[in-house]
């Protein structure tokens, strides 16, 4: 994103929210930590110009933590982010739907990036989306999300899915 389009979007936003108390900016879709640890840095910085007295502005962010670092975590404790982290269970849960382009499982990154987060005490919550590798396991998953990961917060998302040729036996049992 280019800083002018930054600039532009988040003043607009700050200015829409005149009289709150509070203002959310959440960075979601795709994957928002492609952009790196200087755009978070950027976008902190026009927050503060275009933020008006008395009015605190949160950053939230929607990842796979595949590409958490120990900078970007630091950054994310440091300004308070609340980070989301896209995790559907244990190992093989996980990795049923969630791969990288390549098709390769990225459950052990997930899990980097996760402790990384942990490692400087940034506020977390997991996001779970529910599907046919998970779905018949919801006690299992919540004490791993719980209990492996100390999740606190847990958000749980009913995905329809598509069914391709290949998979359609499994569908259809269920």
């Amino acid at each position: 994103m280019p800083d002018d389009v930054l600039e532009t979007y988040v003043a607009q936003l700050l200015a829409a929210h005149r009289g709150a108390d509070e203002v959310v900016v959440a960075f979601q879709g795709g994957e928002p930590t492609l952009m790196g640890t200087d755009f978070f840095r950027r976008v902190v910085e026009v927050e503060r110009r275009h933020a008006v007295r008395g009015q605190t502005v949160l950053n939230t962010v929607q990842t796979n933590a595949t590409l958490i670092d120990d900078e970007m975590a630091a950054f994310f404790a440091e300004h308070g982010f609340l980070v989301g982290v896209s995790i559907d269970g244990p190992r093989e849960m996980h990795d049923a739907y969630r791969v990288d382009k390549g098709g390769k499982p990225t459950y052990d990154r997930v899990i980097a990036g996760l402790r990384t987060l942990q490692k400087h005490g940034v506020e977390w919550n997991a996001l779970t989306t529910i599907n046919a590798a998970n779905a018949d396991h919801g006690l299992e998953v919540y004490r791993f999300l719980r209990d492996d990961l100390g999740a606190q917060y847990i958000q749980l998302i009913p995905i329809v899915e598509r069914v391709t040729p290949e998979l359609l036996p499994l569908a259809e049992a269920g």
